[in-house]
């Protein structure tokens, strides 16, 4: 069997171009390049690689590794900020163990950073997992970098999720969760959601037009490591291409389209006698009605003001 050596790892990740300062989010499996020359444990097999890594970033870089605990929804388990443990590989666990790394706090979809912006990007964000201030919006703000090692190409550009919750795509919803974080012994009070799939709406990403839409632009650095690739792109560019590809196919992150059955959400149809404004039998009004005053006057969508405190 062929051992890889630590001289690999660091010429794999120069072709690249990880470079000192960077912010990177990074995808890892590392057993799948091979065996480590001299390694013997699990720890030093992800202390290498975060050597090499964090070698390259300095002083001024920041690692930032997803610690996903999709368990606590699918088991209704707790989520106890400080203890539950990552079920994205021995690399996020590593790095979540760390004494000075910093982890995110939301139920299910956490990561943890470790580096100067651990903070800017881990600490007190919000309590969406792929929406406003969140780690991945403060990762896109970072001009981020996506690193995979030992994945497919797809992982290059993996942040499917953040897309579309940003481009508030149909077969995704926020999810109110009944989780709420422990930290330090306390419950954090604030509401948490998710940006989740329909259940009955079988949908199968494929990332493939993606990753190739972004090589072409030259976007996607790759690198030999012994059985395996090492890739990285731009999060800016990759968000950036990725919209434009969505805004003229919303599903272009999917294997195909999903079949949405007409008078079940997402695709329920006319809300009339069921939206608290219109009665049932106002469809035989329309030609009657004042649309300007339907909405404007007596039933305002927007309710609530400061004028009675105007001069």
């Amino acid at each position: 069997m062929r051992l890889i050596h630590r001289e690999e790892i660091d010429a794999a990740l120069d072709t690249v171009g990880l470079a000192a300062d960077q912010t990177v989010f990074a995808y890892c499996d590392l057993a799948a390049p091979g065996q480590l020359e001299g390694v013997r444990s699990r720890e030093e097999f992800c202390a290498t690689y975060l050597a090499a890594i964090r070698d390259r970033l300095g002083p001024g870089g920041t690692l930032v590794v997803p610690t996903y605990t999709t368990q606590v929804a699918r088991f209704d388990i707790e989520f106890i900020w400080e203890e539950t443990p990552a079920l994205t590989g021995i690399f996020p666990e590593y790095v979540r163990t760390l004494p000075d790394s910093l982890r995110s706090i939301h139920p299910l979809h956490s990561v943890c950073a470790l580096g100067a912006k651990q903070q800017e990007i881990c600490g007190d964000n919000g309590t969406s997992d792929f929406g406003w201030d969140s780690p991945f919006h403060r990762l896109h703000l970072a001009e981020a970098k996506i690193l995979s090692i030992g994945l497919p190409s797809g992982y290059a550009v993996g942040i499917g999720h953040y897309l579309e919750a940003a481009c508030c795509l149909p077969y995704i919803y926020n999810k109110l969760l009944k989780w709420s974080p422990i930290v330090a012994g306390e419950t954090d009070p604030r509401p948490f959601f998710s940006s989740v799939r329909y259940l009955d709406l079988p949908v199968k990403h494929n990332f493939t037009r993606w990753v190739k839409n972004i090589r072409t632009l030259g976007g996607v650095n790759s690198a030999r490591l012994g059985r395996k690739w090492v890739h990285m792109a731009d999060f800016k560019q990759v968000f950036k291409e990725g919209a434009k590809q969505i805004r003229q196919e919303p599903y272009f992150l999917l294997q195909e389209p999903p079949t949405f059955e007409y008078g079940r959400i997402p695709f329920d149809g006319p809300t009339v006698g069921r939206d608290a404004i219109s009665g049932k039998n106002d469809i035989d009004k329309v030609a009657e009605m004042n649309w300007a005053g339907y909405y404007l006057q007596s039933n305002q969508h927007i309710v609530g003001g400061d004028d009675e405190e105007l001069a």
